[in-house]
């Protein structure tokens, strides 16, 4: 994992301040300082001082890289695909709690939620309304096994989160079913990234609580560790329309708790052993119960995420990583008297190689066996799988890779799919093209396969995936311009069969579209972020439902008082889309905006502030739905 001096910082059309920052602060006397010159990125994980000899000792390796693209860390200006980068200053300077936010300036993402955190939400990722794509945490895959649904982002916590990899495109040949909207990996804080621990207390708008406290450090040479625990509560508010009555308003009340334990221990120079245990506990009031208003309703969640692995480096040439992980998942709807659960455990064993034939050319392959059961109903289902990726540099400036996998599954057969991706810098002007192809299928849930609705004929969706990007730098990095062209192609789509009222593979399913971006460095203090999606999506030749066409994002950051003083106001414009297939009329396009500041009182204090919905639009992000109107929340963090 990266150290606190190795920073990577985000993509191209995101590349944010800290790199001016590192550059700047290069001469100053301590760590804790140069953090703060980040606008106290790092001040949760209160940095000890350092001298200025010792940051001479340091060396700053800005370089920016991935891991996700190809499981194998790589620079970003190497990869073929299209990837998007979070980093712990971007999740800073959001002030905001949840992920959920600080996922929906992503280009190609759209988020959508029934009400506030913890209600039931939905993505769409470049055009597919309806394909998730895969999330892990640290590596484990974190959906549940019952149906197939994805960790809902508004019970995840960013205080604990390091750096977000978006991964977009058709990756089935690295990652498996579910792959064809791409992959999500959320990295948290590692134990020796910066020892130190955070108490963070906030309040804000609707009743509205928060308190985290975690710690990280090493208790020898050996051994490092990072704790973390955090408690939400809020009273809500009504997400129904005023116009239905005032029957209808009552508040939706959302109660959240998040614990992690992270361990890492060096065995020796060739072994590294490692755990991790992520649990998280919810419980979201939410409306309507079908048209009694008098019915309660919420939703209660329990996610324990526990992986235990090692890393080996077994020659100079050959590194080796073996881990088993396990997933369990108890989801329940309450309506009334009626109970719905959606219960799974996943097991999951992994060995990934990593091998450098030559200087030029690495290998990585890997074997997975995954076992997923379904508490809820019938349902029990094995997956063996197998794949290589080679990685080729030619001449210092093209970058190809090859990737295959194959993939056997005792519910619905076999499956092989891959993918190719090219990458061309041309350094002396800043130029880099980069472009990918891949093969991926989208595996039917077993509420699909064997619920009261499901049909066990149901067949994997097959998709197919490509995009091309240049993205070209000005004035020493100050000025990026990026821009992708992307499409998809799925196949046997897995709809709901109203005359049936079975799941069928009843659908073409077609999206295209250009993400495009700008990041300019107009001042040392004054930052501006630029991004523009545009999908077009058809379902069976018709326009598809919860696309919007045109989705847009700025991002304005300004910095002072030598750096202990950072301000950003953000803006989301999301463009009129069909709410749902049964939809006549668009639901109208709205603009948000989001103002938040930071100011460093000391090396160890911050007080932040943070209002939502700056304008009190009102607006829908799933039809009938109310969002939050105008908010305002603050805090302090505190460093020991």
């Amino acid at each position: 994992m990266p150290s606190l001096i190795r920073f990577r910082k985000v993509s191209p059309v995101y590349v944010t301040i800290f790199q001016e920052n590192l550059m700047k602060t290069n001469h100053k006397s301590n760590t804790a300082k140069l953090a703060l010159s980040a606008s106290l990125t790092l001040a949760s994980l209160a940095t000890p001082a350092r001298t200025q000899d010792d940051l001479a000792n340091e060396t700053y390796q800005l370089e920016e890289f991935a891991t996700i693209a190809n499981r194998y860390e790589m620079p970003l200006d190497r990869i073929g695909s299209s990837v998007e980068v979070i980093n712990i200053l971007d999740i800073e300077l959001d002030k905001q709690t949840f992920l959920l936010e600080n996922l929906r300036s992503v280009p190609g993402i759209v988020l959508r939620n029934n009400g506030g955190p913890g209600n039931s939400f939905g993505i769409t990722t470049r055009g597919l309304n309806s394909n998730r794509p895969v999330v892990l945490i640290d590596g484990i895959e974190v959906s549940n096994p019952s149906n197939g649904q994805i960790i809902n982002f508004g019970n995840l916590f960013g205080n604990n989160v390091q750096r977000i990899e978006i991964l977009k495109g058709s990756q089935s040949s690295l990652y498996g079913a579910d792959a064809i909207a791409g992959v999500i990996n959320i990295e948290t804080v590692d134990g020796g990234t910066s020892p130190g621990g955070t108490l963070s207390l906030s309040a804000g708008s609707y009743e509205t609580y928060t308190a985290s406290i975690g710690h990280n450090g090493s208790l020898s040479d050996k051994l490092s560790y990072s704790i973390n625990a955090s408690r939400y509560s809020s009273e809500g508010f009504s997400v129904q329309n005023p116009e239905l009555g005032p029957e209808w308003a009552d508040d939706d009340g959302y109660e959240n708790v998040n614990f992690s334990t992270k361990l890492d221990y060096k065995l020796n120079d060739s072994v590294k052993l490692n755990f991790l245990a992520y649990y998280v506990e919810s419980e979201a009031d939410y409306d309507p119960s079908a048209w009694d208003p008098q019915v309660t309703n919420f939703s209660l969640n329990q996610n324990l995420l526990m992986r235990f692995g090692s890393e080996l480096t077994l020659t100079e040439v050959w590194k080796s990583s073996l881990g088993l992980s396990y997933t369990n998942t108890n989801s329940a709807s309450i309506s009334g008297d009626s109970t719905f659960p959606s219960d799974g455990d996943r097991y999951k064993f992994d060995w990934k190689n990593e091998i450098s034939i030559t200087d030029s050319w690495q290998m990585v392959t890997g074997f997975e066996y995954e076992n997923e059961d379904n508490r809820s109903g019938d349902g029990l289902r094995d997956n063996y799988s197998f794949y290589s990726e080679n990685i080729l540099q030619i001449n210092g400036q093209l970058d190809l890779t090859g990737g295959l996998r194959y993939d056997d599954n005792s519910d619905y057969n076999d499956n092989t799919t891959y993918r190719l991706t090219a990458n061309y810098r041309l350094n002396d002007i800043g130029t880099r093209v980069h472009a990918s192809y891949g093969t991926s299928f989208n595996a039917p849930s077993f509420f699909q396969l064997l619920s009261f609705y499901g049909n066990p004929d149901l067949n994997p969706e097959d998709g197919e995936g490509w995009d091309f990007g240049i993205d070209q730098s000005f004035n020493d990095g100050k000025f990026i311009i990026s821009s992708v062209i992307f499409g998809y192609d799925i196949t046997d789509k897995i709809i709901y069969d109203f005359g049936t009222s079975k799941y069928a593979n009843a659908s073409v399913y077609k999206s295209k579209g250009i993400e495009s971006g700008i990041r300019y460095q107009i001042t040392d203090a004054f930052t501006a972020k630029l991004a523009y999606t545009y999908s077009d999506a058809t379902s069976d030749d018709a326009e598809a439902a919860r696309v919007p066409r045109n989705v847009a994002n700025l991002d304005l950051i300004w910095r002072g008082f030598d750096d202990a003083l950072n301000i950003q106001l953000t803006t989301l414009h999301i463009g009129s889309q069909l709410g749902s297939s049964f939809s006549i009329e668009k639901a109208p396009s709205y603009t948000v905006l989001n103002l938040s500041a930071g100011y460093d009182i000391s090396e160890s204090v911050q007080l932040w502030a943070r209002v939502d919905n700056l304008l009190d639009e009102e607006y829908e992000e799933i039809e009938t739905y109310m969002t939050s109107g105008f908010a305002v929340y603050a805090g302090i963090r505190l460093g020991f």
